[in-house]
């Protein structure tokens, strides 16, 4: 293993498991059998190191939600499996780290386009099943951004750290199945009003 990489699971570990506040490089090094200076070398700061570790979180959740909808061939069973993996991954990344909520609050405050940057991305994801969705003609969207979009800020409660703290995992999983059914009645394109025998 790469020293720096040793290095930022040793901050990952000490952030996980005593928050951020009461970590110390110092520990960090002592952790990672490496000096201060090391730690230093590679990463300017503590905040570098609590940066690389939000990013490598999120970067985790895009990823397996990416590789579940690629499995997929249907365009709705893509969104719901992009949808899903990210929740189950985010809901352990919360679970297993008491301080994570601490942690992502310091980068909301300090670096937020950190997390814009990945918002970003993750609507870019979405869109794209969409276009996939309308070429099947599975989906009827005009705005497959703007959708988007939407849809993310719709499920923003399944990557809340509160709202993964607070409940279970099966909970969450039936509630997002639930609100996708729903979705994918309004994203189904709709027949004509000459179709059906009417006049």
């Amino acid at each position: 293993m790469q020293q720096a990489e040793r290095i930022l699971q040793a901050a990952e570990a000490r952030f996980r498991d005593y928050g951020y506040a009461k970590t110390t490089v110092a520990e960090i090094a002592r952790d990672a059998g490496v000096s201060v200076g090391g730690v230093y070398r590679f990463y300017p700061s503590k905040e570098a190191l609590l940066v690389a570790s939000v990013r490598r979180a999120l970067e985790e959740k895009l990823a397996a939600g990416l590789a579940a909808a690629e499995k997929e061939t249907d365009a709705f069973a893509a969104l719901q499996a992009f949808l899903l993996a990210r929740l189950r991954v985010g809901h352990a990344q919360v679970a297993g780290t008491r301080h994570f909520y601490e942690m992502l609050q310091i980068i909301n405050e300090r670096h937020r386009d950190l997390l814009l940057a990945y918002e970003q991305k993750v609507i870019a994801v979405i869109a794209d099943i969409l276009r996939r969705g309308v070429q099947q003609g599975r989906f009827a969207v005009e705005d497959a951004e703007q959708t988007a979009y939407d849809i993310h800020q719709a499920t923003l409660r399944y990557n809340s750290p509160i709202a993964l703290k607070r409940n279970e995992l099966p909970q969450l999983e039936r509630d997002l199945v639930r609100f996708l059914k729903l979705l994918d009645r309004g994203l189904c394109p709709r027949p004509s009003r000459n179709q059906g025998g009417g006049r």
